[in-house]
């Protein structure tokens, strides 16, 4: 796991960390991976390359910040979710996952396709399994207050679903995010309704 050389405690630290990693998405995002340098992303920042160093020793950890600033964000929205009314009706649980991880991956597409690129790159991470797991567990959690049979296998498997069909529009470079969230709802219901067949 690629950390931070220093963690920011002070409000002013924080604000440039944040910068540094906003200037670090926007490099990838315009130019992909060849754009980020250490360099590139102090000049975008507007920060020295010694402040840049203080806190990230290299263009892995830029990288590795960003990969777990956008998981962090994901399952934010998992967890506002699950905890939400919308989740105490299947359908609308669905509906609610499906819009918030199209509009999570397509809302900057070429840095989510520069990042699922870069995840190749870095050596692995821990934290990716801990990020899948805590996703899954949340979403069981509820399908198993809705009675649906084996929770954990069918959150996984929805989970499957959303990541190939998002990261497949992504690198295709779809941009109508309406068709891919009603074919990406399609897919999920269908499953789900095929699965209740079988285990019934």
């Amino acid at each position: 796991m690629i950390e931070l050389r220093k963690h920011p405690r002070q409000d002013r630290s924080r604000a440039k960390v944040h910068g540094i990693l906003a200037a670090a998405a926007d490099l990838c995002s315009g130019r992909g991976l060849d754009a980020l340098t250490t360099n590139a992303v102090a000049a975008r920042a507007g920060v020295s390359i010694g402040s840049l160093y203080q806190y990230f020793p290299g263009k892995q950890a830029l990288l590795a910040a960003l990969i777990r600033a956008e998981r962090a964000n994901l399952l934010e929205a998992v967890e506002r979710i699950v905890s939400s009314d919308a989740a105490s009706d299947l359908t609308k649980l669905v509906d609610e996952l499906i819009e918030a991880t199209v509009e999570h991956y397509l809302a900057r597409p070429s840095l989510s396709r520069t990042l699922n690129l870069a995840r190749t790159q870095l050596p692995p991470d821990p934290e990716a399994s801990e990020f899948s797991a805590r996703i899954t567990v949340l979403i069981a959690a509820r399908l198993d207050e809705l009675n649906i049979a084996r929770p954990e296998t069918t959150a996984q498997d929805i989970l499957a679903i959303l990541r190939g069909m998002i990261d497949a529009a992504s690198e295709a470079h779809e941009a109508d995010r309406g068709a891919l969230t009603d074919r990406t709802r399609r897919a999920v219901m269908g499953y789900l309704q095929a699965y209740r067949q079988a285990a019934a």
